[in-house]
């Protein structure tokens, strides 16, 4: 299986990019608006609104254009939820399929630790100077 592509700031960060700049440069990562996620929509299930809601307060990062990842995980979440509310047991493909939703936002424990938020705590950079 092909290793996973290493990210632009990643490879900045670390000197990879000027080690090897005939790999990054035609990169291109994309722009996003910057622009909050927003209100749930409003075909949402109650559980999956409340999902969202939590998820948006507390994924930060989240904007406009992860609304799409949101709402998958949103539903995930909520059917997991509900499973658990109806004293039924929880199937794993349900929680693999929250997992997995939630790994995309970057709110699990290893996944957050790669988010990027361009012009992030720039100045407090230890490795700056390196780069």
């Amino acid at each position: 299986m092909a290793h996973p592509r290493t990210p632009i700031a990643k490879a900045k960060l670390t000197g990879a990019a000027q080690k090897h700049p005939e790999r990054y440069r035609d990169r291109i990562e994309p722009d996003t608006s910057g622009d909050p996620v927003g209100e749930p929509p409003a075909y949402l299930s109650e559980d999956a609104r409340a999902a969202w809601l939590e998820a948006a307060g507390v994924l930060g990062w989240l904007v406009r254009e992860d609304r799409l990842a949101l709402e998958i995980a949103a539903q995930a979440i909520a059917a997991i939820r509900v499973t658990a509310a109806a004293n039924k047991p929880i199937k794993a493909a349900q929680l693999t399929a929250a997992r997995q939703a939630l790994a995309s936002l970057g709110a699990t424990p290893a996944d957050r630790s790669r988010i990027h938020i361009p012009g992030d705590a720039e100045e407090d950079d230890p490795f700056a100077k390196f780069v």
